[in-house]
């Protein structure tokens, strides 16, 4: 039976009392060092103070073991501190993320039933003239202040625990432990249901294969909203004793700043942040003539290869043994240039309804466009007569599915059968090793960006065609990017730009605009045909 993830953590708390636990990263205005007077600190035996400290609050605020308690906010400790709080208190963790727009976080937390919400004063003055009829209490993220509901006193310090003895008392483990949202806008997004063992399958197997310690750090970049950094950025490092930097904003400067700072073993990361980086600096480098050159012959090229392994090794930090990737395609460029001077670069499978890992391998057992073999504790097969030489749809079960859709049985069943296999909607075949090759996706008309965000075209067509000047529209990714192809008689680019925007997300804007006079192409049944647009 796997350990609870909760049991887990505090042992390592215990070992590890005075170790440094979580930091909240910050720049200084120049971008050179880490300013320490912003952000909190903590250790691991501190973490634990305010863990308590937090359960008194909900005593206080007569929340009760199951009720479902949202955070919504930029990565921090306090985010961090406020999730283990929840579990151990036996609520239910709802992660909302924070970039959506007001209406859109509003609508998951008024869905999902939550009572009681954390989040940043900047953004609940955003989400006050929302409705939210359910929501009884609204705390800060940054000092635990009350925003909203009935006022209580609060401690305004870290609670200093003399008795260094942890312990969590916690349900079972098929008990609902948190709901997380999967991409898209009001209209496409599903609160995911993940039990305690989902979690805890999670962090065992990663655990066992990739084991942390006190010692190490980590760099949680990822929104911790997203179930990958929140369990492999956060909840697993802490499980083994990781201190965990944490940085607000995802910027380059920030990024590889932290990476410098922390020295991080292991890096986790969406193919869209690898793209942009060989953009820059390593694409431009190897088609210089002389390098050009070298790097196409045998034994030469070993010096460009290793000089390319050494300038990527420091830019990560230069104390990297695992670089992780997964969410969406990785370019074969990045990838092939990756493999070549083998460095330790990882590309897994997962979804939010496998919190998250479905699929993980070391990374000199990869080959080229591969993402692994399944994990422990779960199967995966291919629905093709043939697996090995026949692509079909990927299914996968095992200990880390879901428990299913909240308030959603409808698409439970569509995509849970009878025999418990999770139908992922992705196409794929298998090698005589077992290892998976991902080639598409049955559902063609969500688009998944490089950043591993998840778009349904729909949502953003039905914005576009209310605009009194438009036939029709369609919209589609190109080089990662969001495109619209408009039907009008006028030219309204800049206007629909203006118009729409506004009320994306900014992983879900549109980039471009093309206006034409030609009707968009479709099915008998009036369906776009997709796949004709590129």
């Amino acid at each position: 039976m796997v350990e609870h993830y909760l049991d887990r953590l505090a042992r390592t708390i215990n070992e590890n009392w005075d170790s440094p636990a979580l930091t909240d990263f910050y720049l200084t205005e120049y971008g050179t060092e880490q300013d320490t007077s912003r952000g909190n600190h903590y250790t691991y035996g501190e973490m634990y103070g305010e863990i308590l400290r937090l359960g008194g609050l909900f005593n206080e605020l007569g929340l009760q073991k199951g009720d479902h308690i949202a955070i919504c906010g930029a990565n921090s400790a306090h985010w961090a501190i406020v999730y283990l709080a929840i579990a151990a208190y036996q609520g239910v963790v709802v992660t909302v993320l924070h970039s959506q727009l007001p209406e859109d976080i509003a609508h998951q937390i008024d869905f999902s039933d939550a009572k009681a919400l954390f989040t940043d004063i900047e953004l609940w003055d955003e989400l006050k003239s929302q409705s939210l009829p359910k929501l009884e209490h609204v705390i800060s993220l940054d000092k635990w202040q009350i925003l909203h509901g009935r006022e209580i006193r609060i401690i305004n310090h870290k609670s200093k625990i003399i008795n260094r003895d942890c312990h969590f008392s916690h349900g079972e483990p098929d008990d609902l432990a948190m709901i997380c949202f999967t991409s898209g806008s009001t209209s496409g997004s599903k609160g995911v249901m993940l039990s305690y063992r989902s979690l805890s399958a999670n962090i065992a197997y990663t655990q066992k294969n990739i084991p942390t310690h006190v010692g190490r750090n980590e760099v949680c970049s990822l929104p911790l909203a997203h179930i990958f950094s929140l369990t492999i950025e956060f909840l697993y490092q802490v499980a083994g004793g990781t201190h965990v930097y944490f940085i607000p904003r995802m910027s380059s400067a920030a990024l590889f700043k932290a990476y410098a700072v922390a020295k991080p073993c292991m890096i986790m990361t969406v193919p869209f942040v690898l793209e942009r980086m060989f953009a820059a600096n390593v694409f431009p480098a190897l088609e210089r003539p002389i390098i050009k050159c070298i790097w196409h012959m045998p034994i030469v090229c070993k010096s460009i290869e290793k000089k390319l392994y050494q300038q990527l090794q420091q830019a990560f930090g230069g104390n990297v043994k695992w670089l992780i990737t997964g969410g969406a395609a990785v370019n074969p460029k990045v990838e092939q240039i990756f493999r070549r001077i083998e460095f330790p670069f990882v590309v897994g499978y997962g979804m939010t309804e496998a919190g998250p890992l479905i699929c993980y391998d070391e990374w000199f057992d990869e080959v080229q466009g591969c993402c692994g073999k399944v994990v422990d504790l779960c199967e995966l097969t291919i629905q093709s007569d043939d697996p090995l030489a026949q692509d079909g749809e990927i299914l996968f079960r095992g200990e880390h599915l879901m428990s299913g859709y909240y308030k959603d049985k409808e698409s439970t069943r569509r995509r849970i059968d009878a025999n418990g296999w999770f139908h992922t909607g992705d196409v794929g075949h298998l090698d005589f090793a077992g290892r998976l090759f991902i080639t598409g996706r049955l559902e063609q008309d969500m688009i998944v960006l490089p950043n591993g965000e998840n778009i349904h075209p729909e949502d953003i067509e039905r914005k576009i065609n209310a605009l009194p000047e438009v036939k029709e529209s369609i919209v589609l990714a190109r080089d990662g990017k969001l495109v619209a192809i408009v039907v009008a008689d006028t030219d309204i680019r800049r206007r629909v730009l203006r118009t729409i925007n506004p009320e994306l997300p900014l992983y879900s804007q549109l980039y471009d605009v093309e206006i034409t006079d030609v009707p968009l192409q479709k099915t008998e049944k009036q369906t776009l045909k997709r796949y004709l647009y590129k």
